[in-house]
């Protein structure tokens, strides 16, 4: 495989990992708000709906940043992908 395919391949597995991720922060979230004493208070419920959610998103991005850049590291991935967008820098 080429480098651009292997960057492709390993972009589609990272977005995979980032939902799955995501969506057990998420349920974990909401299964320890179900165990708090607040279903009484609607405004305190809403509050923890909205920060379970947030929270899950920031969470999942963090995990998700360190996980890839310790696959990169552990696997030496870095000569074996190409940069899919760029160095970044102007062309000349």
């Amino acid at each position: 495989m080429s480098k651009k395919t292997n960057s492709l391949l390993f972009m589609l597995i990272a977005t995979v990992l980032n939902l799955l991720l995501l969506i057990v922060l998420f349920v974990l979230g909401f299964i320890i708000l179900s165990f708090l004493p607040i279903q009484d208070n609607q405004s305190l419920l809403m509050i923890g709906i909205a920060a379970v959610f947030i929270l899950s998103i920031v969470l999942s991005f963090l995990l998700y940043s360190k996980i890839v850049k310790w696959a990169i590291a552990k696997f030496n991935l870095e000569d074996k992908m190409d940069p899919l967008f760029g160095k970044g820098g102007k062309k000349r």
